[in-house]
C-alpha cells in the first residue's frame, strides 16, 4: 500500500467515526425525547476491488427497535388506560352516594320514616302532617336529583368518548401522512429513522384511546386495527365514532373512506373507550337500576300503607307518591302525589274513620316500614338497600382502583423493557463517544503521519 492509500485509509477512519460521533451526539441529545428509538452506526470494512485494505465506512443507522417489545407495550398502555379510564368516571358516581359529604341519600330515607313517627306522637297537629309531607318532597327530590345526576355523568361520559374518538381520527390521518413519508424516503435510500420515532410515539398516543395492533401488508406497508378494525393502511386512514343505540348503549362505528358505518363495539378492548364504555353501561347503569328499585320499593310499600289510613276528612285510599308501574325509572319520576300537595289535612294517621283525627295506628304502621323487609323482594330493609347500593359502587370503585394501580405498574415493566432496548443509557453513550473521538484522533494521526512521510518524500526529490 502506497502513500495514497495511507491517506485514503486515514481519510475513510475520519469520515467514519465523524458519523459514528454525529450519532451518538444525537443520542445524547435526545435522552430525554419521548419516543425516540436509541441508534447507533453501522460501521464496515470497507472492500476496494478485490483487495481488502482494512479501511473502514459508515453504511447506514441502525435503529434500535423491537416491535414485539412494541407491541406489548401497546397492549399494556390500553389497558392500563382503560383501568385509569374508568376509575375515574367511577369516582363522580360514588361521590353521588357519600352521605358523610352531604350527598347521600341516608338522610332524606330516614326523615321520611322519622317523619311517621312524630306524626303517630301528635296526629292532629297540622304542622306535623305538613311535616310529613315536606320530608316526602325532600326524600323524591332527593332520589330524582341523584338519578339526573348519575344520567348527567352518563351524558358527559358520552361526550368524552366522542371527543376520544375525534382524538383518534386526528392520530390515524397523522400516521397515515407519515408512513407516506417513510415510505418515500426508503425508496429514497434516505434514513427514515426520525419519521419512524415520530409515527411509532403517535402509535403509543393512539394506544391510550383504544386497543391498537399493527402489523405489516404484502408490500410492507404498516397496518394499524384498533377494536378489530382497520383504522391505517399505509397512507390511508379511516373514521371512528361514538353514538348510541336504541337502548342508549354506546357505540363504536368504524367507517372506510366513503362506506357505511360499521358496529365494532364488541371488539373495544383496551384504552380510554372502554374504560368509558364499561362506567358508563355497566357500572352507572347498575347503580341507577339499584336506585330505581329502592324508590320503587319505598314509594310502593308507603303507598300501600298510607292508603290504607284515613284522613282527617274520613277519606280513605290516598297515595302519598306519584309512582309508576314498574322500578324503570322510578326514582327519576318519584314525587309527591299531585292530590296531597298543600293538603296536609289528607295525610293518612289514623287505622279507621272511628278514631279521627286523634288515631295514629296508621301513622305507627308507616314508621315501623323503616325496620321492614320492604325492599328487594322483601329480603331487607330501606336502610339496608340503600347501603348495599353504598357498598356495591365502593367496591367497583375499589375494584377499579386496584385495576388501574396494577395495569399501571404492568405497563411501567413493560416500558422499562422498551427502554432496555430502545431507550439511550448516557453512560454508554459517554463511552461510544469516548471510543469514537479516540478513533477519530488515531485516524488524525495517521492522516499527519502519511502527510509528513509525503513531505520528507518529495523533499527527497531532487530536480
Amino acid at each position: 500500500m502506497g502513500l495514497n492509500g495511507l491517506y485514503n485509509l486515514a481519510s475513510d477512519a475520519m469520515q467514519a467515526n465523524s458519523f459514528a460521533l454525529n450519532v451518538t451526539g444525537q443520542n445524547i441529545s435526545n435522552a430525554s425525547t419521548p419516543g425516540y428509538v436509541r441508534r447507533s452506526a453501522i460501521l464496515e470494512t470497507q472492500v476496494a476491488g478485490d483487495v481488502t485494505y482494512g479501511g473502514v465506512q459508515a453504511t447506514g443507522i441502525h435503529r434500535a427497535f423491537d416491535q414485539f417489545t412494541q407491541a406489548r407495550l401497546y397492549d399494556a398502555t390500553g389497558l392500563s388506560s382503560s383501568a385509569d379510564s374508568r376509575n375515574g368516571a367511577l369516582a363522580s358516581v360514588e361521590a353521588l352516594f357519600n352521605d358523610t359529604g352531604g350527598t347521600g341519600l341516608a338522610a332524606p330515607i330516614s326523615a321520611l320514616f322519622s317523619s311517621f313517627s312524630a306524626l303517630a306522637a301528635n296526629p292532629s297537629d297540622t304542622t306535623t302532617r305538613a311535616n310529613v309531607l315536606s320530608a316526602a318532597s325532600n326524600f323524591a327530590q332527593a332520589m330524582s336529583s341523584t338519578s339526573a345526576s348519575i344520567a348527567q355523568q352518563r351524558a358527559d361520559m358520552l361526550s368524552q368518548a366522542q371527543g376520544v374518538a375525534s382524538e383518534i381520527n386526528g392520530y390515524a390521518t397523522q400516521i397515515a401522512q407519515y408512513s407516506v413519508q417513510i415510505t418515500q424516503a426508503q425508496n429514497a435510500g434516505q434514513d427514515a429513522s426520525d419519521l419512524l420515532d415520530k409515527r411509532d410515539h403517535l402509535l403509543t398516543s393512539l394506544s391510550q384511546d383504544v386497543d391498537v395492533h399493527t402489523a405489516t401488508d404484502g408490500q410492507g406497508q404498516l397496518v394499524v386495527s384498533v377494536a378489530g378494525s382497520t383504522l391505517v393502511e399505509g397512507g390511508v386512514a379511516s373514521k371512528l365514532s361514538v353514538s348510541t343505540d336504541s337502548s342508549g348503549a354506546m357505540t363504536l362505528l368504524s367507517q372506510q373512506g366513503n362506506g357505511p358505518l360499521t358496529d365494532v363495539t364488541s371488539h373495544l378492548t383496551g384504552g380510554k373507550l372502554a374504560g368509558l364504555k364499561e362506567a358508563r353501561d355497566v357500572d352507572a347503569v347498575a347503580e341507577n337500576q339499584k336506585l330505581d328499585q329502592l324508590a320503587y320499593d319505598i314509594g310502593s310499600a308507603v303507598n300501600t300503607q298510607h292508603a290504607a289510613g284515613y284522613a282527617l276528612d274520613g277519606s280513605t285510599g290516598h297515595d302519598l307518591f306519584s309512582l309508576g308501574a314498574s322500578a324503570t325509572g322510578a326514582a327519576a319520576t318519584i314525587a309527591v302525589d299531585p292530590s296531597m300537595v298543600g293538603h296536609p289535612e289528607l295525610v293518612a294517621a289514623s287505622s279507621s274513620a272511628a278514631t279521627v283525627p286523634g288515631g295514629s295506628d296508621n301513622a305507627v304502621a308507616l314508621g315501623n316500614l323503616a325496620t321492614a323487609a320492604i325492599a328487594n323482594g322483601g329480603t331487607q330493609t330501606a336502610a339496608d338497600a340503600y347501603a348495599n347500593i353504598v357498598g356495591d359502587i365502593g367496591l367497583r370503585k375499589a375494584a377499579a382502583q386496584q385495576d388501574s394501580d396494577t395495569r399501571g405498574a404492568l405497563t411501567s415493566q413493560v416500558q422499562a423493557m422498551r427502554d432496555s432496548t430502545s431507550g439511550v443509557s448516557l453512560d454508554e453513550e459517554m463511552v461510544n463517544l469516548s471510543r469514537y473521538q479516540s478513533a477519530y484522533s488515531a485516524a488524525s494521526k495517521l492522516f499527519s503521519t502519511a502527510d509528513a512521510l509525503m513531505t520528507e518524500l518529495l523533499g527527497d526529490v531532487k530536480p
